[in-house]
């Protein structure tokens, strides 16, 4: 068995005053161990730390790395998609993994039902729906009641859980609920944040401000919703152009219409591209605009490494198209033709479970689920390739912008 030697003036568990603590040696670099062994912790008196005289250090086996006044790492990126089929009673829905902070729902058929959006942030049965400009609606117990452990939990609500009808969930993690203030705007917002995403609600001004947005890195794709008002939903891409000096332009996700843009600065959502703390949001004569006392909610969305990335490619009008390299093999594939009014798309590898993938879903639209040779799309180990001339996706010389998620 294994002994632990306890060394008077290190470790002392019989101090007699309540103030007196834990006792760790202390020294400056050349005080450190002839000997450093993986797991050793130390204070170091060499080192500051964000105003700290001295600052603790442990050793990794290679190196020794302060560990005191440093942030945490946000939670892991996760994401899954759920099937289930409706029985018109309470629910549990299980299997995603993780706690999902943001619940996208729709009925795949054979009915054609609202899309139904759900975030811990909003709390229980407030939903919003992306091919609708409604406001945001706290509904009946029958709506999605509880973000649960491994899932969450729906009553018996005909849009999510009708018998005899079956549904896709696409489910995202954040923080698990928690939410803290960020003051690094001029606005000030309520976040939570996990690696590449996270949900962020505030209230407006009237004014331009700045808003701070929770990731380590600057969003590359934003949607928003005003939540209290009957207004368009706005979409933020990193690859789409600019109209008004530095003023990029956006896209509505609850229409088809083409990416937007305006010579006047007062229509724009956004007056310039998001930084790695803040979004800069506009105000003016739009009705996406920061309005005074308006609640507003977005999604952002940063690159990671293997699991998330956005970009934008240009079709060929071949049934053999374009091979787009993204890293990792997609589990979730959103795409948008941004120089006419094609509507959005959606594959994903739980309703198609091989290549091609094309059965498809419109964010825009009620639509039930479809399939057509015309949304053909392989999901390979490293990319997808579109394997159709569909106007939706490989038109000859069109513009296109995708939203891609690994499991």
């Amino acid at each position: 068995m294994a002994t632990t030697k306890i060394i008077p003036g290190v470790l002392d568990l019989n101090e007699a005053t309540s103030e007196s603590g834990l006792k760790i040696p202390t020294g400056t670099n050349n005080n450190r161990p002839a000997t450093d062994v993986a797991g050793m912790i130390r204070n170091n008196t060499n080192e500051t730390s964000e105003g700290s005289a001295s600052c603790e250090e442990y050793y990794s086996g290679s190196a020794w790395k302060k560990i005191n006044n440093v942030t945490p790492p946000p939670p892991a990126f996760g994401f899954k998609n759920i099937l289930y089929s409706g029985n018109s009673s309470t629910q549990a829905i299980t299997g995603v993994g993780f706690k999902p902070d943001w619940v996208w729902i729709k009925e795949r058929g054979p009915s054609a039902e609202n899309h139904n959006l759900y975030d811990s942030s909003r709390g229980v049965r407030n939903f919003i729906v992306s091919n609708s400009t409604a406001a945001n609606v706290f509904g009946s117990a029958q709506r999605l009641n509880a973000f649960d452990s491994d899932g969450f939990t729906l009553g018996s609500d005909n849009e999510i859980n009708d018998s005899g009808s079956t549904y896709v969930a696409w489910c995202w993690k954040a923080n698990g609920g928690t939410t803290e203030s960020n003051t690094n705007g001029t606005i000030t917002s309520t976040v939570q944040a996990s690696e590449g995403f996270s949900i962020v609600k505030w209230t407006g001004t009237g004014a331009q401000g700045t808003i701070g947005h929770g990731l380590s890195s600057a969003p590359e794709l934003i949607i928003s919703k005003r939540l209290d008002s009957s207004n368009n939903w706005n979409v933020y891409q990193k690859d789409l152009g600019f109209s008004h000096t530095s003023y990029p332009n956006w896209l509505y996700l609850n229409v088809s219409t083409a990416e937007q843009s305006s010579g006047s600065s007062a229509n724009h959502p956004y007056y310039q591209t998001p930084s790695s703390t803040l979004i800069y949001q506009n105000t003016g004569t739009s009705e996406s605009a920061n309005v005074n006392g308006g609640e507003y909610i977005s999604y952002c969305f940063a690159s990671v490494t293997g699991k998330i990335v956005t970009g934008k490619y240009t079709g060929d009008g071949n049934a053999n198209g374009p091979t787009i390299t993204i890293g990792f093999q997609p589990d979730w594939l959103l795409v948008k033709r941004l120089d006419t009014g094609d509507t959005w798309r959606i594959l994903d590898s739980a309703r198609s479970t091989s290549n091609p993938r094309n059965d498809y879903l419109d964010p825009d639209s009620t639509q039930a689920e479809a399939s057509s040779v015309f949304s053909n799309v392989d999901f390979n180990s490293d990319n997808f390739q579109l394997k159709t001339l569909g106007s939706n996706y490989n038109n000859n010389g069109g513009l296109y912008m995708y939203l891609a998620f690994k499991e």
